[in-house]
């Protein structure tokens, strides 16, 4: 047997967006929930698998925004914003504000970063954002936020909550 690899063949000549989602499901993603104080002094916050750094020089971070939301502007035009990086944990949590339908945030599910900003309580790590600018791209919107802050990420032995095949996963898997 030769050291090639054979290509995997192509799902369908024409690729479709559920062709699309079912060979995205294969790359484990992080789970994550992007929070912010609304005007009236309210958490809002959505769970997200769409996160990535971006650049050291400055400090920036991305995630994308699903243009149908129907809290699109609200994050779309958040001046300020966090991210939390859940654990294994925070199965719960991941699944509460991923809901595409009216939700009341639990307070009990947040602290407050050391500038004010909502934070998902026992999170891996929290990045405090400011907002850089916004890319519109099919039918997301990628958010750039500078950051502003960071804590946690000094806990080795925990794990991250991970979304592999449509499943929550633990990240790593031992």
């Amino acid at each position: 047997m030769s050291d090639v690899q054979k290509q995997t063949p192509p799902i369908s000549a024409e690729p479709t967006s559920a062709d699309f989602r079912k060979a995205m499901g294969q790359f484990p993603t992080g789970v994550c929930v992007v929070a912010l104080e609304t005007e009236d002094g309210e958490i809002a916050a959505m769970t997200i698998n769409s996160f990535v750094s971006v650049s050291l020089e400055p400090l920036l971070v991305c995630w994308s925004l699903h243009n149908d939301s129907g809290r699109f502007d609200l994050f779309a035009k958040a001046k300020r914003f966090s991210i939390s990086i859940l654990s294994s944990t925070q199965g719960e949590q991941a699944v509460a504000y991923a809901s595409r339908a009216d939700y009341n945030p639990r307070e009990s599910d947040f602290d407050k970063s050391a500038s004010g900003l909502p934070v998902v309580q026992g999170a891996l790590a929290t990045f405090e954002c400011s907002a850089h600018t916004n890319h519109p791209a099919g039918d997301h919107t990628m958010i750039l936020g500078k950051v502003t802050g960071i804590s946690g990420g000094a806990d080795d032995a925990a794990k991250a909550l991970g979304f592999y095949r449509g499943e929550f996963v633990s990240v790593p898997e031992n």
